[in-house]
């Protein structure tokens, strides 16, 4: 174990609790999805795409579900909200290279899942607002949006929602404000207390997406060069530019109130993912969770881009043995 895997799980044994901390050993998995099939025959994975409203404003969803699965979801509750990051909107976050088992929306819905993603106001295909710089509470009114749209379509009281990056301030937040309509919360790469000092945020409420933005950074997961490419045309033909609400606010703290939490609330975190710093504040947010039931998992050699890393087999055996947990 490398000495930054040992101190980091010391550091949240000791915050956390042991009966809290799910670690997921690294010969446990294998990097390579492979196609699931019944009986020798793989599995019809099928995608529409949807509008809901907000306030006048469109929003764009995606679906994605296997079919024969259809009459299960209101049984089961296999129903799930997927929110994107500052950056880059839904399909290129989870559904970015399906062809070659890059593609979080297909590994849920392979699942059993009913899986939607919304692109939030500003982001990919959804509609700009003039008012708003589409920071965390006025993503939270999208989230909000999306999951009523869900509800009404699937006939459902619950909706599970996972965030990602920044995504998971909108997903919480939304979880804190109607803990009724949601069934399970899940986040990556959580902010709490800890803020940008430097507080770069360019002028105006969109900044203009260039060409290497779309690249990821190596050194921030284990990622395969070729998809990184294969990922970055998609991402540059789905944005332009994107909302500046984000940046913003990662010079103050988080809206979220973890206390008011109250559904069972799933918190990954990536060995490769920030520094110490970085842990200890997505920890504090643990611990300050008012959920019932709550996890604090270490994925060791996974870094931010967790669901389309190498290594992403590791994280989706998380994800799913959450989701998959009875109330």
């Amino acid at each position: 174990m490398s000495k930054r895997k040992t101190l980091f799980a010391t550091a949240l044994a000791a915050a956390v609790g042991l009966s809290a901390l799910v670690s997921i050993p690294e010969s446990a998995i294998a990097n390579d999805k492979k196609p699931v099939k019944d009986n020798g025959i793989p599995r019809e994975i099928k995608t529409r795409e949807l509008m809901a409203e907000r306030e006048g404003l469109k929003l764009k969803l995606y679906e994605k579900w296997r079919v024969g699965n259809e009459d299960n979801w209101k049984q089961n509750g296999k129903v799930i909200l997927l929110v994107h990051g500052a950056t880059w909107a839904s399909r290129c976050t989870f559904d970015p290279d399906p062809d070659h088992g890059y593609s979080m929306m297909e590994m849920l819905a392979d699942a059993g899942y009913d899986v939607f993603a919304v692109d939030l106001h500003g982001y990919g295909r959804s509609e700009r607002s003039d008012i708003d710089w589409t920071d965390a509470q006025s993503a939270a009114k999208d989230v909000e949006a999306a999951v009523e749209f869900i509800r009404a379509l699937r006939w459902v009281e619950r909706v599970h929602l996972f965030g990602y990056q920044w995504g998971a301030q909108p997903a919480a937040l939304f979880a804190s404000q109607k803990p009724h309509k949601v069934g399970r919360l899940a986040v990556l790469g959580m902010r709490y207390r800890l803020t940008d000092k430097a507080g770069n945020v360019p002028p105006g409420p969109l900044r203009t997406l260039g060409q290497q933005a779309s690249l990821l950074k190596p050194e921030d997961g284990d990622l395969d060069p070729e998809f990184v490419r294969r990922r970055a045309q998609l991402c540059r033909g789905e944005s332009a530019s994107a909302p500046n609400g984000a940046l913003l606010d990662l010079t103050k703290p988080s809206p979220v109130d973890p206390a008011k939490i109250k559904v069972p609330t799933l918190v990954l975190q990536g060995e490769r993912d920030g520094s110490m710093e970085v842990v200890a504040d997505r920890m504090q947010f643990f611990q300050q969770l008012g959920s019932p039931g709550k996890w604090f998992t270490f994925l060791p050699g996974v870094g931010k881009y967790a669901p389309i890393e190498r290594t992403r087999s590791k994280f989706d055996q998380t994800l799913l043995s959450f989701l998959d947990q009875t109330p």
